[in-house]
């Protein structure tokens, strides 16, 4: 879910259910509710992600700096977990993406200080 303050509606995004939405109309919260679509469900992300974070510091030529939580804006619109890595990106969106597909976005971060 979002809240827009500014446009007075909850954003909420889902996987297509009727059901769920005949319910979430029949709460009558006083807002417009906006219905996004979400390319997968939060267990899917949260799979994805669980898959990921054992691949940290298993990984030659770059280093998986990060893996977002799935909980973001671009996992319910985009349906993707970002992982930031270091070194080389080309081979790490080679490697990753061939294990997750579309399911993932390989990003260029910098590794943390010290």
């Amino acid at each position: 879910m979002e809240v827009d303050t500014a446009g007075d509606r909850l954003i909420v995004y889902r996987r297509t259910d009727s059901r769920f939405d005949a319910a979430l109309s029949g709460l009558g919260l006083g807002v417009h509710v906006d219905l996004q679509n979400a390319p997968r469900s939060r267990k899917e992300m949260r799979a994805t992600h669980d898959h990921l974070v054992p691949l940290v510091g298993s990984t030659t030529g770059y280093r998986i700096i990060r893996v977002s939580s799935g909980g973001d804006e671009l996992a319910f619109t985009r349906g993707v977990v970002e992982v930031g890595v270091n070194g080389d990106l080309e081979r790490a969106k080679r490697e990753l993406g061939a294990k997750f597909g579309d399911r993932i976005q390989v990003v260029a971060v910098e590794p943390p200080a010290g």
